[in-house]
């Protein structure tokens, strides 16, 4: 009897310790991306939300080749429009472009 009972306590104690040490981690790993977070905010390199990384990348990139000079992206606004509107701004787009390459030939 003496015995089973110390195994129960022993398993009991493993148990309380492997979830004392389950919730230091979770608390930790809270607690950096807080850090994370606020760290990013404040040098301006985190992505603004619903704006992937890459995509913040590549319009940096396009924005410095395009001046010449370095600069600070301040904000990015998403436009979210049916794709029927993506079809008539494509059409306008080549007709555009047809007039640039008209006018060139002249």
């Amino acid at each position: 009897m003496r015995e089973t009972l110390s195994v129960a306590l022993l398993a009991f104690g493993v148990v309380i310790l492997a979830m004392g040490a389950l919730t230091a981690v979770v608390y930790l790993t809270r607690v950096a991306a807080r850090w994370s977070a606020a760290r990013g905010r404040g040098t301006g390199t985190a992505a603004p939300e619903g704006v992937e990384e890459e995509t913040l990348v590549l319009i940096s990139a396009a924005a410095y080749q395009a001046l010449r000079k370095p600069l600070r992206i301040h904000r990015i606004h998403l436009h979210r429009e049916p794709s029927a509107e993506t079809w008539s701004r494509a059409g306008r787009m080549d007709i555009l472009i047809s007039h640039q390459h008209v006018g060139r030939h002249q």
